[in-house]
């Protein structure tokens, strides 16, 4: 028994590291396929809604300057400066410069704006003819616009004044769009640029829930760095993005996962590396909290199991003995167990069925006495049938020797008859169908000299269906019934008509009168009666009997039912499994 315990001991350890290392694998799974894709998507949701903040701005941009360029005043300023003389350009530059700069007001992120004519001629609303801003176009910044052949859209960020005074030097981003001639839409008659600061941009950015985050031009260069000291960092995650890694979504890449969005209005992107230490550390309080449920639900099944195995294993070593009492045959054993649950009711049931063991064991030596003397019986009673045979055959040597043939014939059906009634043993309590008949018309014989004239019976059995096995002595009773209960009380001659087919895997047999019928209460009557015995020697079977041998043998495969109506008749089916000897 110690040995019982010690393995349910261990099972039980080794189902809490079963369970304690598949809730560890269950959290690595939920951390990695489930945790860290909701962060991620709540953080593309994040970026998104700042890319859309950003392409807002910079379609209002877009709209505001394209709203300007083709305003009367500036085309006619682009289109007729050059035809002007001296006075009237400087008049003409002074009210154009008027004009944009009442629309300044419109957009408090614009700080100035610069008129390029044809020829290169740049005037700067700042300035007016200074060529401070005509240098500025010498710079990276325009000139790497220029290259790349679009004709508007936002430049690299870029330092220079924001106005005439020298301390007010900022970072500018400028959104450079080309001017067509809005009645000749195929000619360019200069370009427009309006400067904006940056720092408008900046703090949309800055306040954004990333700590790593990078606003990319559409070539390619950061026109934004979060924090600024990740310029080699972000340098590599451009790199990549140019690799063809991708253009927009979430990668994995080393040590984390690299967030894209791209710009609907512009070729700008957005990007933000998040690492995975900075995933886990958004994470842990559930991770915690899931390794503490882990811990404190395995160590309550090792404080919980290893008392039940005690309250176990104690009761179920008196078992034990007492199994092996009882199994070297001391049925007088019992044992007491008083652990109110099911090894107490375990333990009360082994009482019983010693105690019933005892009981069945004196019951089967009783009923082997009693079957011994009954085959003495029953053997001393096939003693007498021999004299009755003997005396029938002398009775019809003198009835063949005196030329008595009625008498002859009646009484070798009743010899076949009383042989059959004698026969004792369950090997033929089934014989197939045309034995059954056979014996059914030597008792037919029989009654036809006792009633002669009152009943006469038709044949209708199917050749297919006589070898099929049937229960002895099955149709008779029925027979009997209809020529004593049926037929005879109405004093005049009936039929009874006999058939039997068969029906798929089935057989049926019928067996029908023309006599008085039988009312229904009287049938259930008959149903449930319980008949003994006519006459010692020979059986009667009753109806009731009849019913249960049918269920005896076959079950809910056999059936009878019996129809009657008074003044009519009474039919019998007879449902029977095909079974071949």
């Amino acid at each position: 028994m110690t040995r019982l315990r010690t393995v349910i001991f261990w099972r039980i350890v080794i189902v809490a590291a079963v369970s304690f290392l598949l809730s560890i694998a269950f959290t690595y799974y939920y951390y990695n396929h489930i945790l860290i894709g909701q962060m991620m998507q709540e953080d593309k949701a994040k970026l998104s809604q700042t890319v859309r903040q950003l392409d807002y701005m910079s379609d209002d941009i877009s709209k505001f300057t394209l709203t300007l360029i083709i305003a009367e005043q500036l085309q006619e300023f682009y289109k007729t400066y050059d035809q002007l003389d001296t006075f009237d350009q400087f008049k003409a530059l002074q009210s154009t410069f008027k004009f944009v700069d009442g629309y300044k007001g419109l957009r408090k992120e614009v700080t100035s704006y610069a008129l390029v004519l044809p020829d290169g001629r740049v005037f700067w609303n700042a300035a007016g003819n200074d060529s401070y801003f005509s240098e500025r176009l010498k710079e990276p910044w325009y000139l790497n616009f220029v290259q790349s052949g679009t004709e508007y859209g936002f430049t690299e960020p870029h330092r220079m004044l924001a106005d005439q005074k020298p301390s007010s030097e900022t970072t500018i981003i400028s959104y450079v769009v080309t001017v067509r001639d809005i009645e000749k839409p195929g000619q360019t008659i200069g370009k427009f640029i309006v400067n904006l600061d940056y720092s408008h941009f900046q703090s949309l950015l800055d306040f954004s829930p990333f700590g790593n985050l990078t606003w990319l031009s559409e070539s390619g260069d950061a026109l934004y760095v979060k924090p600024n000291d990740g310029e080699q960092a972000i340098a590599r995650l451009v790199q990549d993005l140019d690799d063809g890694t991708g253009t927009e979504g979430a990668y994995r890449v080393n040590n984390g996962y690299l967030l894209v969005d791209r710009f609907e209005t512009s070729g700008w992107r957005l990007a933000s590396f998040i690492s995975q230490a900075s995933l886990f550390d958004r994470a842990k309080i559930v991770l915690y909290l899931l390794g503490f449920f882990t811990l404190v639900s395995t160590s309550l099944i090792l404080a919980l199991m290893i008392p039940a195995i005690l309250r176990i294993t104690r009761p179920v070593m008196r078992l034990y003995n007492a199994m092996n009492a009882v199994s070297s045959g001391n049925l007088q054993v019992s044992v007491q167990i008083d652990t109110g649950d099911e090894i107490e009711k375990l333990g009360n049931g082994f009482n019983r069925m010693t105690s019933q063991l005892r009981t069945h064991i004196e019951e089967s030596i009783q009923h082997e006495k009693d079957k011994r003397e009954l085959q003495m019986e029953l053997l001393m009673s096939q003693l007498n049938p021999h004299f009755v045979y003997n005396t029938l055959n002398a009775v019809i040597y003198m009835a063949q020797k005196q030329g008595n043939e009625d008498i002859v014939r009646m009484v070798s059906a009743f010899i076949r008859v009383l042989q059959d009634a004698v026969k004792t043993g369950g090997d033929d309590s089934l014989v197939p169908l045309h034995n059954e008949v056979a014996l059914l018309r030597d008792y037919i014989d029989i009654q036809s000299y006792r009633y002669a004239d009152m009943f006469k019976v038709e044949w209708s059995l199917e050749e297919q269906s006589l070898p099929y096995l049937v229960p002895r002595i099955l149709i008779q009773p029925f027979v009997e019934n209809a020529i004593f209960h049926g037929i005879c009380p109405k004093d005049e001659p009936g039929t009874i008509r006999i058939a039997a087919c068969e029906s798929e895997s089935q057989l049926m047999i019928t067996i029908e009168d023309d006599g008085i019928g039988i009312e229904p209460e009287r049938l259930q009557r008959i149903w449930e009666s319980h008949e003994k015995k006519s006459s010692p020697g020979l059986r009667h079977i009753g109806l009731s009997n009849t019913k249960r041998r049918l269920e005896h043998l076959f079950g809910s495969l056999a059936s009878l039912r019996i129809e009657s109506e008074v003044g009519q008749g009474t039919r019998v089916f007879i449902r029977l499994p095909k079974v071949s000897k």
